[in-house]
């Protein structure tokens, strides 16, 4: 199977040779398109809804198991397929910030060294200077393993949460009380800059910085009753 796009449509070219083309359009890292928008390019005899619906879940499961996002909405906006192929939405912390955390604790170690080898001050100093920097990394690198090992993995209707620090839990979409979105209008566009869902006893709060909190916010906007949301806006 390939799949090909544009900013006006979608194409997806089965292995049998059957070509179809969608409505929708080539995202950053995925395709998304209208399911009942299809224009046969090319099959085998006349078309119907059944081969369509075929279709759609063929190229959703090609993407979901070669790690390309290919989404079909219908008419009321919910992916095709979503369900049933157990489609995975996933929040985790940015690389960016490993990166920094790596550049600062280099640093600091690279520092000591030196005044080490150059011989500049004396041992004494030196074990202040050394616990010092041992005590200002224990925070770094302990925020650094929170932020390694959180994720929050929604597929299908069910969330899966790994805290920072703590066992996993999971929940049913159902069992989401209330839902608090913070945007802010960005070229015209709202762009979500934190979200926090809340179910019973429990909350977890996704924020801009993360990686995949778009998809996210996505995900609960259509799986969650529009009454359990509310979104402020932030002026710019």
């Amino acid at each position: 199977m390939n799949i090909t796009g544009t900013k006006g449509y979608v194409q997806i070219e089965d292995d049998d040779g059957t070509i179809a083309r969608f409505d929708g359009e080539t995202c950053l890292g995925g395709f998304y398109a209208y399911a009942d928008a299809v224009h046969w390019i090319r099959h085998k005899g006349g078309a119907t809804d059944e081969d369509r619906l075929k279709l759609i879940y063929k190229a959703t499961e090609y993407g979901k198991n070669n790690h390309i996002k290919v989404l079909f909405f219908d008419n009321n906006d919910k992916v095709m397929f979503e369900t049933e192929l157990g489609l995975k939405t996933e929040v985790y912390g940015s690389k960016d910030f490993f990166a920094l955390m790596t550049v600062i604790i280099l640093s600091m170690l690279f520092s000591s060294l030196l005044i080490a080898l150059l011989d500049v001050a004396s041992a004494a100093f030196n074990a202040v200077i050394n616990t010092a920097i041992a005590l200002i990394s224990v925070p770094f690198l302990l925020y650094g393993v929170a932020v390694w090992r959180f994720r929050v993995i929604a597929e299908g209707e069910m969330i899966t949460v790994q805290p920072g620090f703590g066992k996993k839990y999971r929940f049913h979409t159902a069992e989401i009380t209330r839902i608090i979105r913070k945007t802010q209008k960005d070229i015209g566009w709202d762009t979500v800059l934190k979200v926090t869902i809340y179910i019973k006893n429990k909350h977890v709060t996704l924020k801009r910085s993360m990686d995949g909190v778009d998809d996210m916010d996505a995900f609960l906007l259509r799986h969650v009753d529009p009454e359990k949301i509310i979104t402020k806006k932030r002026k710019s």
